[in-house]
């Protein structure tokens, strides 16, 4: 459960982001935006409102979930939301970390290319390699999942072994004790 909360939260954070923008850009009954509270995207031409490109990318992104993955995100949003303001903090830090070192290893990339590119060649260039990144990471991660799955059902055997083996020795006392002749025997001479 852990391990595949982990593997959401990325996904999470920047839906949830995107959620958050829309919101904020949604207007209160009577069309006055909220007082106090200016929109992310505020001051962009044609990205604010529920027609705005913003919006129409969270609906996509929400169309293209399967129910299933639906589901999770539903529940994964209700987690977000009761969690403590630390947690989210940390959280969002956590995922601040990750993304800077996706850049540098992109920048890595792209420099052991040796390409000279033009911005949006390179833009390009970092998107695929991201992706190419993603899809590698999870094939290792299915791969180690396929390589971790016998190896601890084989140490689940062995403690089962061992920790049976300890629980044996006091069994067996008992049986060997209330096995034991109650009435002591005679040494016979040869």
């Amino acid at each position: 459960m852990a391990g595949e909360m982990r593997r959401w939260v990325p996904a999470l954070l920047a839906l949830v982001g995107s959620v958050a923008t829309v919101l904020a850009q949604t207007p209160e009954p009577g069309g006055l935006p909220r007082e106090g509270k200016r929109p992310w995207l505020a001051g962009r031409p044609g990205e604010g409102g529920a027609n705005g490109p913003a919006f129409e990318n969270v609906r996509k992104a929400l169309e293209a979930l399967t129910p299933e993955q639906r589901k999770r995100f539903q529940e994964n949003l209700v987690r977000w939301a009761n969690l403590p303001p630390e947690e989210k903090k940390a959280l969002r830090e956590r995922e601040e970390v990750r993304k800077q070192v996706i850049e540098e290893e992109t920048n890595t990339a792209l420099q052991e290319s040796g390409l000279q590119l033009d911005p949006e060649r390179r833009e390009q260039f970092m998107k695929r390699y991201a992706e190419g990144r993603r899809l590698i990471e999870e094939q290792l991660r299915k791969e180690m999942g396929e390589k971790r799955r016998p190896l601890v059902r084989e140490l689940i055997n062995r403690l089962r072994s061992e920790f049976a083996a300890e629980g044996t020795p006091s069994a067996s006392s008992q049986t060997i004790q209330t096995s034991a002749p109650s009435a002591p025997s005679t040494p016979t001479k040869p």
